[in-house]
């Protein structure tokens, strides 16, 4: 008798201390299980007792704690699986350079390419599309308040390369300083809607340097959230808005671009 009253005990402390509700449930169905066919009616009414409450201890459990850590755990690895792909954008930005499909200069150094560009559904620089494409599998382009950008696993990804008149497009048919373009080009990964649950929207630039900020804004304005707010191409450069980018997990930006060197004599 003792023993079920103070699982009895132990069970309804789990409803105020959900964490040991699993614990105190499985101990419920033992007790249950160990009674004698000839029990006292107290001790099943105790252990009946136990176990509803420890039920209702667990099932707080699952909602305040279990599920909300599942939450948050899809939600971080796919802010991760954001950044990841914005990485491929500096791959395939890199291999622009090296085989250099955009060159006007001739120097060998290639020049940076918009999103379409790269998917080959547009063409370089209004003329032929990239054979074969450098990034694929991405569905087609949306528009957006700064530019085109592709929607994949509840985020937009843009890109945007230097003007000739300062700042950056992401808008290909717009005039680009293809000189700059061969050491410049910012791109961004922001949440399509604020019910997914995504709070976070990222930067990347040439250097692989990785940004991160979060999403939305005091007064309900949700900067970087759908189509209608992308952030602008400067968002994470411009004074006005920098200060809201942090280094995202310590990382550091690299130091040299393909073409900063020159190859070695033999």
């Amino acid at each position: 008798m003792t023993v079920y009253g103070g699982l009895l005990v132990a069970a309804v402390g789990s409803v105020g201390v959900p964490k040991i509700a699993l614990f105190v449930l499985v101990g419920a169905f033992i007790a249950f299980v160990a009674l004698p066919r000839k029990r006292p009616r107290a001790l099943l009414v105790l252990s009946v007792a136990a176990g509803v409450a420890a039920t209702i201890g667990f099932v707080r459990f699952l909602v305040h704690e279990a599920m909300p850590g599942i939450v948050q755990g899809g939600t971080l690895a796919t802010g991760a699986a954001a950044v990841t792909r914005l990485r491929q954008f500096v791959v395939a930005q890199d291999a622009m350079r090296k085989l250099a499909p955009i060159d006007p200069d001739g120097d060998g150094v290639g020049s940076a390419a918009f999103l379409d560009e790269l998917t080959g559904r547009v063409g370089l620089r209004g003329g032929a599309p990239l054979t074969p494409p450098l990034l694929e599998r991405l569905p087609a382009s949306v528009e957006t308040s700064t530019g085109p950008a592709v929607e994949v696993n509840g985020y937009l990804f843009l890109i945007c390369l230097p003007r000739p008149d300062g700042g950056f497009t992401a808008r290909p048919g717009e005039a680009v300083d293809d000189e700059l373009a061969e050491r410049r080009f910012v791109a961004y990964a922001w949440p399509v809607s604020e019910s997914l649950g995504l709070l976070e929207a990222y930067f990347i630039d040439e250097h692989e340097r990785i940004l991160f900020t979060r999403s939305g804004a005091p007064k309900g304005q949700r900067p970087r959230i759908g189509r209608d707010r992308a952030p602008p191409c400067d968002d994470a450069l411009a004074p006005a808005t920098r200060e809201a980018w942090q280094v995202w997990r310590g990382k550091r930006p690299r130091t040299d671009l393909p073409g900063d060197k020159p190859p070695r004599s033999e």
